[in-house]
């Protein structure tokens, strides 16, 4: 099992779902709810129109109701509330790895623990630090497998690399400070960690029988790869992923697959 599987069966819904932002009853003001709605979102630094209540009559659950539904001088009963639905529901206790289809088919889902409704899905949720972590291991562990192929031949496949690249390479290893040889030239096999990770995709790209073995190293998921891995390496924010959600599963099977075909490369 590679470590993105192991990681993501692990994480689960549970560490990543968003609570309600409270249970209120029907019979209640819209200003009242409201107030406590902005007052719980300013003491958390929480957007109000990302958040969604739960909405009870005599202690049942009847629905649900975002921001946006509640309607100035009503009571709830009187607003839109969204029924519950059983096809929008999922286990807190969901593994990720397995989160991930539902959510990038249908973005929102209603969580529950045991029987009790205790929040909500949404894809956005996925941008959250234990989601980032599955996908760091997934593409560390592509990059890892490209290195070790790469360095199998190093001078053959640092020749696929543009002269550009190949002098970015060469400023890195420099201020690395790692040491020339007699002929004061870089060490090839050193010289290719000194290599990005795109740098690394198109050396293998190059390779006809790479192309052969790996078909999938010629998709154009390669820039998406890189963008996600930069994203989640150098984090400045979790503003998102740069990657749609109904690409996201799809994406992860890419990877997943390429991770096998250059394992046998690498055998």
């Amino acid at each position: 099992m590679s470590t993105f599987n192991e990681l993501s069966q692990l994480i689960n819904v549970n560490d990543i779902y968003e609570p309600f932002i409270g249970e209120f009853d029907s019979s209640e003001s819209v200003a009242s709810v409201g107030d406590v709605w902005g007052s719980i979102c300013c003491e958390e630094s929480l957007d109000p129109m990302e958040m969604h209540a739960l909405i009870k009559k005599n202690e049942e659950v009847i629905g649900i109701m975002t921001y946006e539904d509640l309607e100035a001088s009503k009571m709830l009963y009187e607003c839109d509330i969204s029924p519950i639905s059983g096809h929008n529901l999922i286990s807190s206790d969901t593994p990720l790895i397995e989160a991930v289809n539902p959510v990038c088919n249908k973005d929102f889902h209603l969580v529950l623990k045991g029987n009790q409704f205790i929040g909500f899905l949404v894809y956005s949720h996925f941008y959250k630090l234990p989601f980032r972590l599955c996908l760091f291991a997934l593409l560390i562990d592509l990059e890892r497998l490209m290195l070790e192929i790469t360095k199998s031949s190093s001078t053959s496949f640092l020749n696929h690399l543009p002269e550009g690249r190949l002098q970015k390479a060469k400023d890195i290893y420099g201020h690395r400070g790692f040491s020339l040889n007699k002929e004061n030239k870089e060490y090839d096999s050193k010289l290719i960690d000194c290599t990005t990770f795109i740098d690394k995709f198109t050396m293998l790209r190059k390779d006809p029988d790479i192309i052969q073995k790996c078909p999938n190293i010629k998709n154009d998921f390669t820039k998406i790869a890189e963008k996600i891995r930069n994203s989640v390496a150098h984090p400045r924010d979790e503003a998102g992923l740069p990657i749609e959600r109904k690409v996201l599963l799809p994406f992860i099977q890419w990877c997943e697959e390429l991770e096998k075909q250059l394992q046998a490369v690498n055998m």
